[in-house]
């Protein structure tokens, strides 16, 4: 890692030149997306080699999962660290500090709250595919699958924490310095959309729509924690009212 460091910092000398600002940005976003969908395919792979009569696929699947995860989120970091000195930015720059003040972080778990209360009287009763319904659903009676226990603690929990620190931290940061936080704003949500995805690249419009709510979060708070927050809100609802396994 040190090496890497060492050979960006001589190339980019501590900044990227201006021609590759971008372009550099976009490189480490598909490097990102590229771990994603190389784990994605070796999570089946490894899965479908090794279960059999003699294994708990559940324990299994759960055992993938977590080292999948706990690789992901490496992957972010390094990336990260790697941004940091190519930019030469500072952690506290990326939103890496304490929450100015615990109201706007209310704010974001309170606005994340009425989206779901407003899709719900929306949407909610026409039985349409994906779209929530508030009551406890049969998820709650598979405690006994440790994957269970990924949705209830892993996903809301731990994954919003890496994702905004990559999106609404690092990237917002990169794209606010160079073009204005309402562009960063919306580049760094489209970016969180496109690249969200176990495909190579897709959008998702309420994706989109929630990462310009936690880019504003973010602007707003001046750190990621109000985003987090939001974000870790959103994640516990999905697990908690709708994810069925």
């Amino acid at each position: 890692m040190k090496a890497i460091r060492e050979i960006l910092y001589k190339i980019f000398g501590g900044n990227p030149p201006p021609k590759m600002y971008f372009p550099v940005l976009l490189l480490i976003l598909i490097l990102l997306q590229a771990f994603y969908l190389f784990l994605g395919k070796a999570h089946v792979y490894i899965f479908n080699y090794f279960v059999s009569d003699t294994h708990n696929k559940y324990s299994l699947d759960f055992i993938v999962i977590v080292v999948k995860n706990i690789l992901i989120i490496n992957w972010q970091i390094l990336l990260i660290l790697i941004g940091l000195k190519i930019y030469n930015l500072s952690t506290q720059e990326i939103g890496w500090r304490s929450a100015r003040n615990i109201w706007k972080v209310i704010t974001g778990v309170t606005l994340i709250v009425l989206c779901w209360i407003t899709k719900e009287a929306l949407v909610g009763s026409t039985g349409m595919v994906g779209f929530p319904s508030v009551a406890i659903n049969d998820f709650w009676g598979k405690l006994h699958n440790p994957v269970a226990y990924y949705y209830l603690f892993i996903i809301p929990f731990i994954t919003p924490l890496f994702e905004e620190l990559f999106y609404r931290g690092f990237v917002f940061t990169v794209l606010e310095k160079k073009i204005g936080w309402v562009s960063a704003v919306l580049l760094s949500s489209l970016a969180f959309s496109a690249f969200h995805t176990t495909s190579i690249i897709s959008f998702n419009l309420e994706l989109f729509i929630k990462g310009i709510m936690f880019g504003l979060l973010r602007k707003w708070d001046g750190s990621i924690w109000s985003s987090v927050a939001a974000h870790s809100t959103n994640n516990l609802l999905l697990s908690w009212l709708t994810i069925k396994i």
